[in-house]
């Protein structure tokens, strides 16, 4: 699937070849994380995927993707700060793996957008770290991170991977949380 992923990289004229390459490392970093994930989907993603920066006023977070038009945008504000910009893409990657055409990770409608971007940014940093002086997510983060350790890392990680926030929910409940 790894060779699949690069031609569809390189299939798509959206991309500069600095962008391609960097998703290809990162998609591999994640493969070897994470060889149970199926890839399948992000290889036709990559196909059509497209980046663009936006005004500061259209977005306030630094990075954000967008399963709609199978989009990254960056905030143009933000990017003239010392982002660390392999973090930004594992973090952007991320939500294009989990993406369902809808939604991503855990959020659907929006009802779970902190717990979403809480998990996806600790994935981000498990993966690749963060160089840069900023955090993204932090509260976000310790909150998905206290969710994690009352229903487990596997229900945390099937319900992200498989956009089943239900799995989270009976497993908080099982554990005697309140909802």
């Amino acid at each position: 699937m790894i060779d699949q992923i690069k031609l569809s990289l390189d299939s798509n004229p959206n991309l500069t070849d600095e962008v391609r390459d960097m998703l290809y490392g990162l998609t591999i970093i994640f493969n070897k994380q994470f060889p149970d994930i199926r890839l399948k989907n992000l290889s036709e993603k990559f196909k059509t995927l497209k980046i663009e920066k936006i005004s500061r006023f259209a977005q306030r977070h630094v990075v954000c993707y967008v399963p709609s038009t199978n989009t990254i945008t960056f905030n143009l504000t933000e990017l003239d700060k010392e982002h660390d910009v392999k973090h930004l893409m594992m973090f952007a990657l991320l939500q294009v793996i989990t993406s369902n055409g809808a939604n991503t990770g855990f959020d659907v409608d929006h009802k779970f957008e902190a717990l979403n971007a809480g998990y996806t940014e600790i994935l981000a940093c498990n993966l690749v770290g963060n160089e840069s002086d900023y955090t993204y997510y932090g509260e976000q983060a310790v909150g998905a991170n206290v969710i994690g350790v009352i229903v487990g890392n596997e229900i945390m990680h099937d319900a992200y991977f498989y956009n089943k926030p239900s799995v989270l929910l009976n497993a908080l409940e099982e554990a005697g949380v309140e909802l």
